[in-house]
Parts: C-alpha cells; structure tokens; sequence
C-alpha cells in the first residue's frame, strides 16, 4: 500500500489556478485544479474546521485558548516538515489520468485513527483523496498559504497562518 510522501501547490498563471500535487511513496502522482473561488468557498473553511475539531482544541472553554493552541500545533508542525528537499519529478503512475482535473467539490472526514480525509470531487465525478495526519494538515495549510500569496488572490489567508518558517518554504512537503 503506497502512503503520502509529498505534496505541493504551484501557481499557474495562465490558468489563474492552483495546482495541487501529491505524491505517494510509490511514485503515482495525482494533480489536481483548485480555483479561488474552490479555496475560498469550500477548501479553507473546511479544513480551518478540521484544525478547530481536534480533541485538544476541543477541550478548551475560551476562544482565545483555542486559538492559541491551534497556532502552537501549527508552529510545531511546520518546525517538523522539511521544506528544503525539492518535489521530486520522477512520476510512475498518474491514477487520477495524465491531465489535472478540476475540484468542483468537497468532502471532508476524520477516520477513526485521527486521519483527516480530504477528498475533491472533479467536474467529471471523479474523487480523488488523500489522507492527512495532524502534522500533515497544518503543513498543507501552511503551504496554500503560500501558494495564495503568491497568486496574489487577496483571500485573506494570510491573516489566519501568522507563522512564517525561518526560510522561505519550497512549494511541497516530505
């Protein structure tokens, strides 16, 4: 069974759309079109939700409490990732097919054993997921963060993802 191995968001000019990329330890890759609109709408309020639904979070009364353990787990995780190894481009397989396909919805889970279940439903029906630990998910926050700022989209994203890396962070995760 191939798991995660890396991720990264590349901003396409042209198309004005994100391109999200994960790769698994077997080499398949899948690639997937994120609008603005996608992100704004649906993406970043859901998976804001999942950070705010995690038992520890949970467990706090105050707001500002809460806020503050969801930026600690957060600068936890992005310290963790390492953002200095490059994407690897070498691609075996593309499962999801040879072109990116175009997210039209979302549905998002958390399983039993704390894996948080991110799955984009394309313009053809297709869906495509892909798992995320907690450590995971804050790193893939952080990066479309990134990515946003980068596009210039104005989404106001950045308010939400104070923390910057000590280095500025390639476009991918290991």
């Amino acid at each position: 069974m191939s798991r995660l191995h890396q991720f990264g968001f590349e901003y396409d000019a042209d198309e004005d759309r994100l391109l999200l990329k994960v790769k698994t330890s077997d080499h398949a890759e899948i690639r997937v079109w994120l609008t603005q609109r996608f992100i704004k709408m649906m993406m970043w309020p859901h998976l804001q939700k999942l950070t705010d639904l995690e038992p520890q979070v949970q467990r706090q009364s105050s707001p500002v409490a809460r806020k503050s353990i969801i930026s600690f787990q957060r600068e936890t995780a992005i310290a963790k990732t390492d953002f200095s190894t490059p994407y690897e481009k070498k691609v075996t397989a593309r499962p999801a097919g040879e072109e990116p396909q175009l997210a039209r919805r979302l549905k998002v889970k958390t399983s039993k054993t704390g894996l948080h279940v991110i799955t984009f439903v394309t313009k053809e029906g297709k869906e495509i997921a892909i798992s995320l630990n907690n450590q995971h998910l804050h790193s893939f926050c952080h990066l479309l963060v990134q990515a946003v700022s980068k596009a210039k989209w104005g989404l106001g994203l950045e308010a939400e993802d104070k923390f910057q890396a000590p280095h500025e962070a390639p476009q991918q995760l290991m």
